[in-house]
């Protein structure tokens, strides 16, 4: 009894192992052969109806996905890795048909077994790690553009041109990016034995908290090279230690530097000047303003240094009489925006002639940024002399008006400068004409024209136009209306030439020469 015992107990046990080999064979055959090397996941589904997975399987399901339609979306996410397997399923619906896919991924091989038995659809993973859950997915697309974005940032700071470190509540740099350390390589400084943590590279300053506006402190590092840069560096708190970044400001340090010393340059350039020089900003505020100024509108320097606005300093000198005078208060507004407006323009240049007697130029000009530069310049000399010479002048043409000697004065270049009325009545020029343009060629033409035949008309065009040593010398010629006609040519300082006319009857004598005449020619 014993041994028939035995003997069934063993052909059970061959029967076991035989039947656990054919299943394993049987696998085998129907199995990719790297499906069964790789953890896999199992899902039946009757009718696109979840019946049955396996625990990897249902570990990769979150429980609210069992309530859903979890065909749809196993096959819509399956399918981002495999892009055929919608295709297939629709060719292989109804069928008992199987297919294999397999695709590459970022974690390595992937592969996807599909048999239908009638409405019963076997599907097996292998190669796929990722969460097959709609929300477990969420937070691995979330998870991954987490850490693509961490990429990202690192990227960045690594490639920022500004240095950038962290240092711990004791100073210790615990972080820094590519450009501080190459910074570092660079300084003039002590360096760690060790080449981690790296040395710190500035001490101090303000220590800036979210939320509130950065304060900056410019430090000057020394580097080995000799010389030294200029950092503009900015401190954040973070959790236990700071955050720091520094931008390299030697060119903003340089141009600083030269500003200061064009507006040194300036400021002395503009102190020497006679001219008043006021400058207002965009807001019309007086900006800039030089001694010059004070002297010709008598404005106090304290005053002008509070940054009067334009008009108080246009209402403020015509309390000091020093504007010209205006009908009413209204013409005087209207006054002062046509003079802002014409000298953002660039185009207001005005005569001021002030009670006092004093006349002044005042020129606007437009300066960048919407502010505005007006100049003012004392032109009394000026204007006195200019009305003085013009006096002269007035006086000189009427004392030549009552000569009765027809005269014409010549430039050094042979232009007329001015004839007497003798002058025009004898030869019929009108005085109104200009006679600026008018040359000794045009004048010899004229008289020509009312006269004989006479070589004195060519000597005398060579007379007015020689240079050097001449001597007065004269002749005669005879006009159109037989009158005789005495002519003198007569040398003037700087090159100038005076013509004298004098007509008479024939066969008479010539008249003698004016001795006030005489006198006003030398």
């Amino acid at each position: 009894m014993t041994d028939l015992l035995l003997q069934l107990a063993a052909s059970a046990a061959l029967g076991i192992v035989i039947g656990a080999a054919a299943l394993h064979i049987w696998t085998r055959r129907r199995r990719p052969n790297g499906l069964s090397a790789q953890p896999q996941l199992e899902f039946r589904f009757e009718n696109r109806e979840l019946v049955g997975a396996c625990a990897r399987a249902r570990r990769a399901l979150s429980l609210e996905d069992l309530d859903e339609d979890v065909y749809h979306q196993l096959t819509d996410r399956l399918s981002q890795i495999f892009p055929d397997l919608q295709k297939r399923l629709s060719d292989t619906l109804n069928h008992s048909d199987s297919f294999t896919l397999s695709e590459a991924t970022q974690n390595g091989p992937a592969m996807l077994e599909a048999t239908y038995e009638g409405a019963v659809l076997h599907l097996r993973l292998a190669g796929i790690d990722a969460p097959l859950s709609k929300k477990v997915l969420l937070d691995s697309d979330q998870v991954s553009a987490a850490a693509a974005e961490l990429a990202v940032m690192r990227a960045t700071v690594e490639a920022a041109p500004y240095l950038s470190w962290r240092e711990t509540a004791d100073g210790t740099v615990d972080w820094a990016n590519k450009a501080y350390l190459a910074a570092l390589s660079k300084a003039d400084i002590a360096q760690n034995a060790s080449t981690w943590p790296p040395a710190r590279l500035f001490h101090g300053g303000p220590v800036s908290t979210s939320g509130d506006a950065a304060r900056s402190k410019r430090s000057v590092l020394a580097m080995k090279s000799g010389g030294q840069t200029t950092y503009e560096v900015t401190r954040f708190g973070s959790g236990s230690g700071t955050l720091n970044f520094a931008l390299d400001v030697g060119a903003t340090v340089a141009a600083e530097e030269s500003l200061r010393s064009f507006m040194q340059t300036l400021t002395q350039t503009f102190a020497s000047l006679p001219i008043g020089l006021a400058i207002f900003d965009r807001s019309r505020a007086l900006v800039m303003f030089n001694p010059a100024l004070m002297e010709l509108t008598n404005l106090p320097p304290e005053w002008l240094s509070a940054r009067p606005t334009l008009y108080d300093f246009i209402n403020q000198m015509r309390e000091n009489r020093m504007l010209p005078e205006r009908r009413d208060f209204a013409d005087w507004r209207k006054k002062i925006t046509a003079l802002e407006k014409s000298a953002a323009d660039g185009t207001y240049c005005e005569t001021w002639n002030l009670p006092t007697g004093q006349i002044y130029r005042v020129t606007g000009r437009p300066h960048p940024e919407g502010a505005v530069a007006f100049l003012l310049e004392d032109i009394t000399a000026e204007i006195t002399l200019t009305r003085k010479f013009r006096r002269e002048l007035s006086m000189n043409q009427t004392l030549m008006d009552h000569l009765p000697e027809a005269l014409a004065v010549f430039g050094d270049d042979g232009v007329i400068t001015m004839t007497n009325a003798a002058y025009d009545e004898l030869w019929g020029t009108d005085p109104e004409d200009p006679i600026s343009h008018l040359t000794i060629t045009d004048a010899t033409r004229l008289w020509q024209s009312q006269s004989s035949p006479s070589p004195i008309w060519g000597d005398a065009r060579d007379f007015v136009i020689q240079r050097g040593d001449r001597s007065e010398w004269s002749d005669t010629a005879t006009l159109s209306n037989g009158r005789v006609l005495t002519c003198r040519f007569q040398p003037l300082g700087g090159g100038a030439t005076l013509v004298g006319f004098t007509a008479s009857h024939p066969n008479a004598a010539p008249p003698p020469q004016p001795a006030l005449l005489t006198a006003v020619s030398s």
